[in-house]
């Protein structure tokens, strides 16, 4: 089991990894590099956000930019589907849901899927983002429980 430091390390092995074997003829600016390598981090801190760690910090403050964005912009039915879903992880047990692995892949690919659908301009760009927030998560599970993530 790594520390938030040793999560954030294996993201970016992940990332190098991915963008070494998977994505090499690609050639993505360096702006959407960043922006990968950025998802890719959020996804590997993301199953700790069911307790108190870096994880859960940067989620709530990012909850709470969102909630002010969304307010501002008066779009009170969205402001109030994002309120409910972010208490979920104060809801739960740690290691549970958060720690599935069909729960960190079938998650974030739907959100990028259903916001490909509401913004189709971005839809490459959040399918992206979505696929380097799973790969994270991935590695946070492998660090946390290495081979077992596969046998379940």
């Amino acid at each position: 089991m790594a520390n938030y430091r040793g999560h954030i390390r294996g993201g970016f092995v992940a990332f190098a990894l991915i963008i070494f074997f998977a994505i090499p003829h690609y050639h993505p600016s360096a702006l959407t590099m960043l922006e990968w390598l950025l998802f890719t981090i959020a996804g590997s801190l993301f199953p700790d956000v069911d307790i108190k760690s870096k994880g859960q910090k940067y989620f709530y403050q990012i909850m709470l930019v969102l909630f002010v964005v969304l307010a501002l912009n008066n779009h009170y039915r969205q402001l109030a589907v994002i309120s409910i879903l972010s208490l979920i992880p104060l809801l739960v047990k740690h290691r549970g849901i958060f720690h599935q692995l069909w729960f960190v892949i079938a998650v974030p690919l739907a959100i990028g899927y259903g916001l490909s659908l509401q913004f189709p301009q971005l839809r490459e760009a959040l399918l992206m983002n979505s696929f380097f927030f799973v790969v994270g998560a991935i590695s946070h599970l492998w660090l946390d429980r290495g081979w077992q993530i596969l046998r379940r």
